[in-house]
């Protein structure tokens, strides 16, 4: 049963930031269509199939004279969207080219920035905020009025950090922003919401912010803010560093097949708010929460079995899939590969 969403109700899972609307080129044979994504999307999505009466919300901005039916893939499965605002002349609009060595990614035009005044105020009663940025559409002074909001500070915070170190040149195109003062930023916000926060990261991109070549010294740095940390591997599994714990490695499971990976870190992280959230906050320990981080993975190997956001399973598929013989063994020395 769906449940009621009046302002009493807590939401389960507010995702925050633009939709992509994605043109996607392919070659061999050439095809162009139009998509619907970003974090939000994928995010939202996974929670739902994952938790079916899950209140899930939305908080993000389409351009001003856009209608709400390019949203119907998420309204359809009643996700909630006061969160979206129409305002100003621009959609977040990708252009997304595949080819033999991958893919390349152009950002076209930018919708206006988000900050905590987008916040409708039944959003601030919730159990988790999933943070996921593709255009840097936070305003600097966002996260610090969220860190301090008296409303949510029993809310679990999440971030997928590719969104905060993601910059622009003149023409679109994605360039990694490496500067000392950028960092910094990240890890200023991870000390803001210490324990609150669940923060994600790639190899590189864990590296890349602690200026560490060693992946476990990058997690572990990035671990002594006090927020819980995640380092992913791909299917390689990753590190997990909570505050008061050793870091331990985490195995991943195997799927089916590999056919697209996109989306699959906003549905691994979706899927662990929506299962941490479920647990009261006096209830939570180290076991609860690797077991959390397990479904998770178990969840986003499912969605990169099919093309785009087609893959999602139920929680009971998802657990399904949760035994030894599923995971990926690991050796440290595949790191080297």
């Amino acid at each position: 049963m769906e449940k009621s969403n009046d302002s009493n109700t807590p939401f389960d899972l507010v995702l925050v930031g633009h939709f992509a609307f994605d043109t996607i080129v392919l070659q061999n044979p050439y095809s162009k269509s139009q998509s619907l994504g970003g974090g939000v999307t994928y995010g939202s999505l996974a929670a739902r199939f994952y938790q079916s009466d899950a209140l899930i919300g939305i908080i993000s901005k389409i351009k001003a004279n856009e209608s709400l039916n390019c949203l119907k893939p998420i309204s359809k499965n009643k996700i909630n969207i006061d969160g979206v605002r129409h305002e100003g002349s621009s959609n977040t609009e990708y252009l997304l080219k595949y080819h033999d060595r991958g893919r390349d990614l152009q950002l076209i035009s930018k919708a206006n920035e988000i900050d905590i005044h987008d916040f409708p105020p039944s959003y601030f009663n919730t159990r988790a905020i999933h943070l996921t940025p593709i255009a840097d559409e936070f305003t600097p002074e966002f996260l610090n009025d969220l860190s301090k909001h008296q409303e949510i500070q029993d809310a679990i915070i999440g971030v997928d950090v590719q969104g905060f170190i993601r910059g622009f040149d003149e023409c679109g195109n994605i360039i990694i922003k490496n500067g000392t003062a950028d960092h910094q930023q990240i890890f200023d916000m991870l000390r803001k919401f210490g324990p609150r926060m669940f923060f994600k990261a790639s190899d590189l991109e864990a590296q890349g912010v602690t200026h560490e070549k060693d992946l476990k010294k990058a997690t572990e740095s990035l671990g002594l803010t006090g927020a819980y940390i995640l380092t992913t591997l791909g299917d390689k599994g990753l590190y997990f560093k909570a505050p008061n714990h050793p870091l331990i490695h985490i195995n991943a499971y195997r799927p089916t097949q590999c056919v697209d990976e996109t989306g699959a870190g906003d549905c691994f992280m979706a899927v662990l708010l929506l299962q941490i959230g479920q647990i009261a906050p006096n209830e939570r320990s180290f076991e609860n929460i690797v077991e959390a981080i397990q479904i998770a993975s178990s969840a986003s190997s499912f969605l990169i079995e099919k093309k785009g956001p087609n893959g999602f399973q139920t929680r009971w598929k998802i657990l399904s899939r949760i035994k030894a013989e599923n995971e990926i063994l690991f050796k440290e020395d595949n790191l080297k590969s």
